[in-house]
């Protein structure tokens, strides 16, 4: 089993091995790719041109065939194809979908995948901006949307968007698919990937994440995972993470 990485392909791997790999370290220990990754390659250097396992997250994603979210205690966490259905199925049963929620949802669903900022101004949590006639900003927004202006409402704001769908991911109805980078005039990338938001059935297909089992059948398949996966962890940890 991978102990410590060097590049993507052992991101992937050790996705592949583990099942459940969050990214940031947390209360169990070696349970976390940030625990695995040399200095050298968790902040490589300040140019954002080489972030090290920070650029493997895309690649990683479609090379093990896993999901990528905000799936344990709010934070970032890749989970594989062997367990993100049965992690859905039961989480999907404990989690209710807000007002809110439900409309960032809707949007998400009708659109199949939107970058961060186009679906958070589609659900109308950026403030209209004005229109005016040949601005090509506008123009450019509209052609992103589908010439459809998003919904207005007057409380939005970033926090609650964040909130929305994190709790969107965490009960399993939502994850990232990849990350898109911006870059000048001269082809250089510049600030952090902005997030690809996605429903589960629309990146890997409704058969995939049929799982034929209760959700009480699926929690307990996991736990013995975990079990098994991090023994040193209590029962109270476990249930945190499937939780």
């Amino acid at each position: 089993m991978i102990t410590m990485i060097h590049n993507e392909a052992d991101v992937a791997q050790a996705v592949v091995e583990r099942g459940f790999l969050p990214f940031f370290k947390g209360e169990v220990a070696n349970f976390s790719l940030e625990e695995m990754t040399p200095p050298e390659l968790w902040f490589p250097d300040d140019s954002l041109q080489d972030m090290g396992v920070w650029d493997y997250k895309s690649d990683v994603i479609l090379d093990a065939d896993c999901a990528y979210g905000k799936f344990y205690r709010n934070k970032a966490c890749f989970v594989s194809m062997r367990w993100y259905p049965h992690l859905v199925n039961y989480r999907r049963s404990r989690h209710t979908v807000s007002a809110d929620e439900q409309l960032i949802l809707d949007v998400l669903r009708e659109n199949h995948s939107l970058l961060s900022r186009q679906l958070k101004r589609m659900s109308g949590y950026t403030p209209k901006r004005p229109t005016r006639a040949g601005n090509p900003l506008e123009r450019s927004f509209l052609a992103d949307v589908g010439g459809r202006l998003p919904h207005q409402r007057s409380r939005a704001d970033r926090e609650a968007f964040d909130t929305a769908i994190t709790r969107l991911q965490m009960g399993g109805h939502v994850l990232i698919a990849a990350f898109e980078y911006n870059h000048d005039k001269h082809g250089r990338r510049y600030g952090w990937g902005v997030a690809r938001y996605c429903t589960p059935e629309d990146f890997f297909g409704p058969d995939r994440m049929m799982v034929d089992c209760t959700p009480e059948e699926s929690r307990e398949l996991i736990r013995h995972h975990l079990n098994q996966l991090i023994p040193h962890a209590t029962t109270q940890q476990i249930d945190r993470i499937i939780e």
